[in-house]
């Protein structure tokens, strides 16, 4: 709880930065955390804005109707550990490209690894079902409401669990722990309350130390699918109004409202058996 309670001092005495530097460095600016907010809203309705609530903790530099978004009840049926030591047998991973990797490959080879998985050969416009589904017993289906809100100290979202039994009873702190990825448990995974609501829930943060890096790679790597896009209809042949839209969509790379997107494609790899990954055709 000390790591909770100095997170949170920080967050407070953090100032807040209204430039945008995203494809640069992979922050946002709350500003653009609300754009990408609304895009991951419209595009998946089961995400949702805060109501306005006197259970809230406003903070005044967001709206107070976009302090955070919520999807609630996502099912997970499967234990992190369990997907481990199906990857350990030769599994392939899912048809988006992360995996879920062992405990000897180190975190950042990792998550750079997976981002090149994912992104090589993708079809940006395509949208694709995963048939990867895993048969579980009832009794093991748990269920999570996940937040996510913006880091003022990180200048990225930051993600929140909240875990539930099949009965509705609360998961315990070790619990949720079993749905977080062995290699993210003990590195990023931290057990705290909801500092957003004014309530006595417990839950998992994901610290979003490493979110800038990961998304300003993710984002290079768009960068380079574009490119190869305008390469082949470079060789189709293209007039000169075709050659300025398409030579500024490779310069735009990533839209910063599809950023949230983005952001659950990594978290997805964190928490492989939450079933929140759904957001392929948000791109």
């Amino acid at each position: 709880m000390l790591r909770s309670t100095l997170s949170s001092w920080r967050e407070y005495l953090t100032p807040v930065s209204h430039k945008s530097t995203f494809q640069v460095t992979g922050q946002i600016t709350p500003e653009e955390f609300v754009q990408a907010g609304d895009y991951l809203c419209h595009m998946f309705p089961t995400w949702q804005w805060n109501e306005q609530s006197k259970n809230v903790n406003y903070r005044d530099f967001l709206p107070k109707g976009n302090q955070f978004l919520v999807t609630r009840k996502v099912p997970c049926g499967t234990r992190a550990e369990q997907l481990v030591a199906m990857d350990e047998e030769g599994t392939e991973g899912d048809e988006d490209g992360w995996v879920v990797e062992s405990q000897s490959r180190p975190q950042e080879e990792t998550a750079t690894a997976d981002i090149d998985e994912m992104l090589e050969g993708m079809d940006i416009e395509d949208v694709e079902e995963d048939e990867d589904i895993v048969a579980i017993a009832p009794n093991d289906k748990r269920y999570y409401d996940l937040y996510i809100t913006y880091s003022t100290s990180y200048r990225v979202p930051k993600m929140y669990l909240v875990g539930f039994n099949g009965d509705g009873s609360p998961l315990t702190p070790e619990q949720m722990f079993q749905d977080i990825s062995p290699d993210y448990r003990t590195k990023t995974a931290t057990i705290e309350k909801l500092p957003f609501l004014n309530s006595p829930a417990t839950s998992v943060s994901i610290h979003p130390c490493k979110h800038a890096n990961v998304m300003r790679v993710l984002m290079e790597k768009v960068r380079a699918v574009k490119q190869r896009e305008r390469s082949v209809k470079r060789g189709q042949g293209l007039n000169e109004d075709d050659w300025e839209d398409l030579q500024e969509d490779v310069d735009d790379g990533l839209r910063v409202d599809q950023y949230l997107i983005v952001f659950l494609k990594f978290i997805a790899s964190v928490t492989p058996g939450i079933e929140h990954d759904y957001t392929m055709e948000g791109w």
